[in-house]
C-alpha cells in the first residue's frame, strides 16, 4: 500500500503558484487536491487545544485502522490482497478514497465550531471501539467454550469425552452396589494396570476390566468396583498415574452434551460472521473519521502557524518510496524561511518562560507550541497518512 503526505503552505494570495512550488518539488511523486471547507476559526486558545485533542484522536483512530485490519485477518484467514478488496470506504478502495478526499458536510456540518465537529467524531469513535470491544469480548467467550468442546471432541482418551466412545456393554448396568469406572492408562504404563488394578484397594471384581479404546498416548479400560470404595480407588489410581475419568453412562446425557456440542459450534459460526461483516461494514467509518481528523488538524495548525485570515493551499501527496527523504528534505529547504529569526527568537523567550504572543503577521509561533507538535519540526504544516496496513500483500 502507500504512504501519504499531508501538508499545507502559505498560498500568499495564489494558490496556483503554490502547488508549482510543489509540484516542481515532488520529482515523480504525485499531487492531489485537498480541499477544506471554510471552517470557523474560534480563538487561539481553542485552537491550541484542539491541536493537542486533535493529535492524540489521530494517533488513536490510526491504531484503531490497523486493530480493525488484524482482526479481520485473524479471524477470516484473508490475505492482504483479499482485504485489499474487501475494506472499502464509501464503496471505495481506501486509497482511491484517500486520494479523491472531501469534507462529508452532510455528516459534520462545517458551520458548527470546530470543538463541536470535533467531539461529534470522537463520540461516534468512542462507539466504533466500545462495540469493537464487546464484540471482541464475546465471540473469544464462545471460542473458548468451543476449544473446550473441541478438546472433549478430539482430545487424547485422558480428557476427550467419552459420551461418543463408552458403549452400553461396557457398563454393568443398574446396580444398587457396584459401579463401572473408566481410566486412561499412559500407553507404557498398561501391563502395570491390569497386574495391579486388582490390588488397588479391597472391592474390586476381579477380572473385570477390558480395554474399551486406545489412541496414540492412553489406553481406556473399565473395571467395575463397589460404590462404597469407588473415591478410595480413584486416589489409589491417581497415584499411580492412571486416570479416572468421572464418567457414568447415560444415553440421555450423551445425547445432551451432543446437542449442546453443536449449538456452541452454531453459535461459533454465527458470531464468527456477525464479527466479520460488523469489522467490514464499520472500517470505512473508521477510516472517515480518520481522514476528517487528518483534515481539521491542517486547518487547526495552517491558522496556527499562518494566521488569518486563512491563506494557505492544503496539498495530499504521494512521494515516490525511494525519493521520499529527498523530496522532504527538498521541500524543507524550500520553505526554510517560514522559520524566521524572529521566531526562533520567540522560541527562545518562550522555553525561558516568558509570555506568549503573536507577531505583526498576524501568525503564531508554533514554536511556543512544541509540546504537541511532532518531534520533527518542519517548517511548514505536515502530516504523514501512513496507509501500509496492508503492505506486502499476497
Amino acid at each position: 500500500m502507500t504512504l501519504y503526505w499531508l501538508l499545507s503552505v502559505p498560498a500568499h494570495g495564489d494558490g496556483h503558484v503554490a502547488w508549482r512550488d510543489i509540484k516542481s518539488r515532488v520529482v515523480g511523486g504525485e499531487l492531489y487536491d485537498f480541499i477544506l471547507p471554510q471552517f470557523k476559526i474560534g480563538t487561539l486558545d481553542a485552537l491550541v487545544r484542539l491541536s493537542d485533542e486533535l493529535a492524540k484522536f489521530d494517533a488513536a483512530y490510526e491504531n484503531t485502522m490497523s486493530k480493525f485490519v488484524e482482526t479481520l485477518r485473524g479471524l477470516s484467514g484473508s490475505t492482504n490482497r483479499q482485504l485489499q478488496g474487501q475494506l472499502l470506504v464509501d464503496d471505495k478502495p481506501v486509497d482511491q478514497y484517500i486520494r479523491t478526499f472531501s469534507w462529508n458536510n452532510a455528516k459534520y456540518r462545517a458551520d458548527r465550531p470546530l470543538s463541536e465537529i470535533v467531539a461529534q467524531i470522537a463520540e461516534q469513535m468512542g462507539s466504533v471501539d466500545s462495540a469493537l470491544k464487546t464484540k471482541l469480548t464475546q465471540y473469544n467467550a464462545i471460542k473458548n467454550s468451543l476449544a473446550t468442546v473441541r478438546r472433549k471432541q478430539n482430545g487424547n482418551l485422558s480428557v476427550r469425552s467419552l459420551g461418543g466412545v463408552v458403549r452400553p456393554e461396557h457398563c454393568i448396568g443398574n446396580s444398587e452396589y457396584l459401579r463401572t469406572v473408566f481410566v486412561a492408562v499412559p500407553q507404557q504404563l498398561s501391563r502395570e494396570w491390569l497386574n495391579s488394578y486388582e490390588r488397588l484397594t479391597d472391592m474390586v471384581v476381579p477380572r473385570s476390566s477390558q480395554l474399551v479404546a486406545e489412541d496414540a498416548e492412553y489406553k481406556l479400560y473399565s473395571a467395575v468396583v463397589f460404590k462404597r470404595v469407588f473415591d478410595e480407588f480413584s486416589n489409589k489410581a491417581r497415584d499411580a498415574k492412571f486416570i479416572v475419568r468421572d464418567f457414568v453412562y447415560d444415553p440421555e446425557t450423551v445425547e445432551r452434551d451432543r446437542l449442546a456440542a453443536m449449538e456452541i459450534v452454531e453459535q461459533e459460526q454465527e458470531l464468527l460472521d456477525n464479527i466479520t461483516e460488523w469489522l467490514r461494514g464499520s472500517f470505512g467509518d473508521v477510516v472517515a473519521a480518520w481522514m476528517h481528523v487528518k483534515a481539521l488538524r491542517v486547518f487547526v495548525e495552517s491558522i496556527l502557524r499562518y494566521g488569518i485570515p486563512p491563506d494557505f493551499l492544503p496539498v495530499l501527496v504521494r512521494p515516490p518510496a525511494k525519493q521520499a527523504a529527498k523530496i522532504k528534505q527538498q521541500l524543507a529547504d524550500f520553505y526554510a524561511y517560514l522559520e524566521t529569526s524572529t521566531r526562533a527568537s520567540d522560541r527562545a523567550r518562550s522555553a525561558a518562560g516568558k509570555a506568549k504572543r503573536q507577531d505583526d503577521s498576524g501568525a503564531f509561533d508554533m514554536h511556543e507550541f512544541s509540546n504537541i507538535l511532532s518531534s520533527e519540526y518542519m517548517p511548514f504544516v505536515f502530516f504523514e497518512v501512513p496507509w501500509t496496513f496492508l503492505d506486502d500483500a499476497e
